[in-house]
């Protein structure tokens, strides 16, 4: 199915899509099929059961719905925004057998804008009598993971960095994508449950772990997230070129600052953030917004929407493409060169694996450079703890319970997968809360 996108929103970087009415919320549940088996619950990593809100909603138990959603998944408002149900509960759904799958985020979102308009109880307080955990991060990991901790009666403690909770969905995702309420909601619901935030308290020092583990804390959840963007080097030292961390930031929360009215930007990156960065310049008033990537148009990493999403707005691909040079003037870089490539080897979408095609090169002026090509860990998580494995990029190392080489402490999100979805982060913090459980408890017998 395809879902109405307006353009106009995005500029004006409100929410891009219109949220269902009741009348069509109605409609589009009474299209499910009750399956036995709820493949589309099977297919959502952080089990917010769709199965169980869509047969709420065409029902009409509206606020049963919302607290379905809310139960089973902290970040439910905000995975109705951000989801990529197409690769997960949508791809599995069986009404795809008959015609297009139902539109389950947009049920989500409406059952969860239902429960907070008409103002659903909060979540029941944690009683806070089994023990005392602490929590790196208050991203989507650390907050999937305090939310099932405190359904335990566990008292949980995260430590947050910033000043608000949240993590990617707070600071780098778009308000076009994402309405700053949805998130304000689930963070509201997380501290209903008696969950303390102590922001602005960056765990950085070494052997900050061992230490909260000195203090009486039974156990500790890392969810540091990724906060290190890759840099190219040939783009160091200019003072026009933004990582995309920076420049998402900069856009959601001080447009004043940056001035791109008419000008040129290049994006390079073909990933999700990447695709956020291109449309954001574009809504904030640039001329022409080039996606420069090494994978080509039917290999780029984001999403299909994304990518829908980004031709929408008009941004200029140029998939296939490896930068080879710059002008500057002044520390300020005024164009840049490329070239088309081809792989030497298939499926191996790194650098040193292209092959460039004589004839195809190109060049383009520029006001803005943009890099979007990945993050990694910040140099703190190495020293979180002694003995603490780490693997390529300072990717934190653990088993399948979550549990990293240092007994008592856990791990998860994109600290340890890498980057992914928010709705596996949360997944996994549920999944590490369940483990920290069991590994409590054995370890009080």
């Amino acid at each position: 199915m395809k879902i109405h996108i307006d353009p106009v929103k995005i500029e004006q970087f409100e929410s891009m899509r219109e949220p269902l009415s009741l009348q069509a919320a109605i409609k589009e549940s009474n299209r499910c099929l009750l399956c036995y088996d709820a493949p589309c619950s099977s297919g959502c990593p952080a089990g917010t059961d769709p199965a169980k809100f869509i047969r709420q909603i065409k029902f009409y138990n509206y606020k049963g719905a919302a607290r379905t959603i809310r139960k089973n998944n902290i970040l439910g408002s905000v995975c109705a925004f951000v989801c990529p149900v197409e690769k997960l509960c949508e791809k599995e759904c069986s009404v795809k057998a008959l015609e297009y799958p139902i539109n389950i985020s947009g049920l989500q979102r409406f059952a969860s804008e239902y429960g907070q308009k008409f103002k659903i109880e909060p979540l029941e307080q944690s009683l806070k009598t089994k023990g005392k955990i602490a929590i790196i991060g208050g991203g989507p990991a650390g907050m999937g993971c305090a939310s099932a901790l405190a359904k335990m009666d566990y008292e949980v403690v995260i430590f947050e960095r910033e000043d608000h909770a949240g993590g990617v969905p707070e600071w780098n995702i778009p308000e076009f994508r994402l309405p700053e309420d949805a998130l304000a909601y689930d963070v509201n619901n997380l501290l209903s449950q008696g969950v303390e935030i102590k922001f602005k308290s960056a765990i950085e020092k070494n052997d900050a772990v061992t230490d909260l583990l000195k203090e009486g804390y039974n156990a500790v959840f890392i969810s540091a997230g990724l906060n290190k963007a890759f840099e190219l080097d040939m783009l160091n030292g200019f003072a026009n070129v933004l990582d995309y961390i920076s420049f998402l930031r900069k856009i959601k929360f001080d447009k004043g600052s940056i001035n791109l009215k008419d000008k040129n930007v290049a994006v390079i990156g073909g990933g999700s953030v990447a695709i956020d960065s291109s449309v954001s310049a574009k809504a904030a008033g640039a001329n022409k917004v080039y996606l420069i990537s090494l994978e080509h148009l039917n290999e780029l990493p984001a999403d299909k929407e994304e990518i829908q999403l980004a031709r929408l707005m008009n941004i200029i691909f140029k998939a296939g493409s490896q930068i080879t040079g710059l002008s500057a003037k002044e520390k300020m870089i005024t164009g840049l060169t490329g070239i088309e490539i081809d792989w030497i080897e298939p499926m191996k979408f790194i650098p040193q694996n292209a092959r460039q095609i004589r004839g195809t090169e190109f060049s383009i002026n520029v006001d803005l450079v943009v890099q979007a090509i990945g993050t990694k860990p910040g140099s703190e998580v190495t020293n979180f703890a002694k003995g603490l494995k780490t693997k390529g990029k300072g990717i934190i190392e653990v088993n399948e319970t979550f549990e990293t080489s240092i007994p008592g402490v856990f791990a998860g999100g994109d600290v340890v997968n890498g980057g992914a979805t928010v709705v596996q982060a949360v997944g996994e913090g549920k999944k590490a809360a369940i483990s920290i459980d069991n590994y409590l408890r054995k370890r009080s017998n």
